[in-house]
């Protein structure tokens, strides 16, 4: 069987609650994939029980954990699968290690971190928003759940927040045509997150690349259609 190192996504869920493991987020794909791979997944530092880093990590510190895991595992010539954060992990991995890499897979990735036309517009009210919190530090909660749909950013630990903060700095277009690992893009065409427009540009800068694209798919559609995925890897 091939080797397949698996790199999950930034779910909020998985930080808070220690005692939940964010492998349980990917069974059905997971569960599907052992039937065609030999699965390694990884709980990057912060999630579940690994614990968080001493101090913020960057984007090339989840990068430098994962090579530090390939090596301890004896890892070498795999399939690098990465969901969304994951994704930009596993990106820049292949882009520094390519020879580590048969296949790069990339799942809805966050390898884009361009400004939104939203961001654009909220971002002169960032300072407002500030005094308000600490006027009423209670609304903090409310406004969150308003633009986000949750509260969940804010109950993280400043280590987490501000690593939080970092990765979403770091934009990864510039490396994507220094790529020449074969790349497999499968995006959901309903994705808010990570929009299909991102999944389009990852695969027109990518040389060696093919994208494949779940109409109905959105961020997190291996939760009910693990399927999609499992037809194009056994290929």
């Amino acid at each position: 069987m091939k080797k397949l190192v698996f790199v999950h996504g930034w779910v909020n869920k998985y930080i808070i609650e220690k005692n939940k493991n964010i492998e349980e987020f990917y069974k059905n794909l997971l569960d599907e994939l052992k039937n065609y791979f030999e699965i390694y997944f990884i709980t990057l530092p912060g999630f579940s029980n690994n614990p968080e880093p001493e101090k913020p990590f960057t984007l090339d510190d989840y990068v430098n954990y994962l090579k530090s895991y390939i090596e301890d595992s004896k890892l070498d010539k795999f399939y690098l699968m990465g969901h969304s954060f994951g994704g930009q992990v596993a990106c820049k991995f292949t882009y520094l290690y390519p020879e580590k890499v048969e296949k790069l897979i990339l799942y809805n990735s966050a390898c884009i971190r361009k400004e939104s036309i939203k961001q654009k517009i909220l971002k002169p009210f960032k300072k407002i928003g500030q005094l308000i919190f600490k006027i009423s530090p209670l609304s903090k909660k409310f406004i969150y759940k308003i633009l986000t749909g949750s509260t969940y950013y804010i109950q993280l630990s400043p280590i987490m927040q501000k690593t939080y903060q970092n990765v979403i700095k770091e934009d990864l277009t510039p490396i994507l045509p220094k790529i020449n690992t074969e790349t497999i893009i499968i995006w959901g065409a309903k994705d808010k997150i990570t929009p299909l427009w991102q999944g389009k540009l990852i695969k027109k800068l990518i040389p060696n690349s093919k994208i494949y694209i779940n109409n109905l798919g959105d961020h997190n559609f291996h939760k009910n259609n693990s399927n999609f995925i499992i037809e194009i890897l056994k290929k």
